[in-house]
């Protein structure tokens, strides 16, 4: 599957190596996908590579993948990713803040301080750049 999305965070598991991407689809809504290992050759090329792309629109592909442990769980695998330059498309704020709350998994004082921390004004829009600092200050519970 193939589809385009804006880049905003990057982070890798603790207990699996994999780097996680979190991506905005273009319906506004957030994704989290999945590489290869970061410890093996493929899966740390990915993570490097996405971590130089926050920020940026981009071609994503990926593969719907079932969890070994559970047939009726799928995880989705980023296999390769063409980057379209920065996303230079204003966020309105409403939605942006749903992002962050979202990420935040609904904790509404994470989130908050997360928007603050980031240096973001109360009203108005914000750049993908912006909802990305913003997300980079939520914990994220493995290692940034």
């Amino acid at each position: 599957m193939q589809f385009t999305a804006t880049l905003l965070a990057v982070y890798v598991e603790a207990t699996s190596t994999r780097g996680v991407l979190v991506v905005r689809n273009t319906s506004g809504e957030l994704e989290h996908l999945r590489t290869d290992r970061g410890d093996i050759d493929a899966g740390r090329a990915m993570i490097e590579r996405a971590r130089s792309l926050v920020g940026h629109r981009l071609r994503v592909y990926r593969l719907n993948e079932q969890v070994a442990s559970n047939a009726q769980r799928q995880v989705h695998t980023v296999v390769h990713l063409t980057d379209h330059g920065p996303d230079t498309e204003p966020i309105h704020e409403n939605s942006a803040k749903e992002n962050v709350l979202a990420a935040a998994e609904g904790d509404k004082d994470a989130a908050r301080r997360a928007w603050l921390d980031a240096g973001l004004s109360e009203t108005g829009s914000v750049s993908a750049r912006q909802l990305a600092d913003a997300l980079s200050h939520l914990p994220t519970g493995d290692a940034p």
